[in-house]
């Protein structure tokens, strides 16, 4: 999570600002169609953003800032980074309604088959590129995943300030996860969080595609009894 230690780098010259919030969210997206898609995003809120301005500008409290400055301010915070924009991953702003600013960063992987092991490669390091990724193991028709979630997001330089991190591994499941070691489940269990700001050891999770055969044979046989019922009810008729 080499981006995330940036921001917690960045916070430390913004002390002196209240309610700060920093987001980095790692989202793995499994559809339907056995597609699977990761996305990063990396974020602050105005309140950070504004108290760097200031500092930046040595700007009297209060001072009032337009969002082309704010966003200014972002861009500049990206490429000092300077490790954001990397091969295969798509880059676009990301904004949300109650003043996050930050991007997002997207790259389709495939079909789960193709990303499916003996040996799960898989972690939440930033970027990693292999070409013989595993995220998953077959366990009959379902799929496994088991990685390590490394060390809890270190937030002692600030403590005691108003800093919120936000930092989390979400999953986005087809249908309901069969288990689960996740911190947070949505009501219908499709979305598992796991709140990295916590002691975790691993993250695990599996699940299964929706096996339409059978649903396919119900359907056959109700038409095949709508048919026999029509024609039996015809020669009754006739009769």
């Amino acid at each position: 999570m080499k981006k995330l230690k940036y921001f917690l780098a960045l916070s430390l010259v913004v002390l002196l600002a209240s309610g700060c919030e920093m987001v980095a969210h790692y989202e793995t997206t499994i559809s339907s169609n056995k597609n699977v898609t990761q996305r990063i995003i990396i974020a602050v809120d105005d309140e950070m953003v504004e108290g760097m301005l200031s500092m930046e500008n040595m700007d009297e409290e209060g001072t009032t800032y337009t969002e082309d400055e704010k966003w200014e301010m972002v861009d500049s915070m990206f490429e000092e980074e300077g490790d954001f924009d990397y091969e295969g991953f798509t880059k676009e702003r990301y904004e949300t309604p109650e003043g996050l600013k930050g991007y997002q960063y997207t790259r389709e992987l495939g079909n789960i088959d193709a990303l499916t092991g003996d040996v799960i490669t898989f972690s939440l390091n930033d970027g990693d590129q292999d070409e013989d990724l595993i995220m998953f193991q077959k366990r009959g028709n379902n799929y496994f995943t088991e990685f390590m979630a490394g060390e809890p997001v270190d937030t002692s330089d600030t403590e005691g300030y108003d800093i919120t991190y936000n930092v989390k591994y979400i999953v986005n499941l087809p249908n309901k996860a069969i288990s689960h070691n996740a911190t947070e489940v949505s009501e219908d269990g499709k979305t598992l969080t796991w709140d990295l700001t916590q002691n975790l050891d691993t993250i695990s999770y599996e699940f299964t595609f929706s096996n339409n055969t059978v649903m396919y044979i119900i359907i056959g046989v109700l038409v095949v009894c709508a048919v026999v019922a029509f024609v039996l009810l015809n020669k009754k008729k006739e009769n």
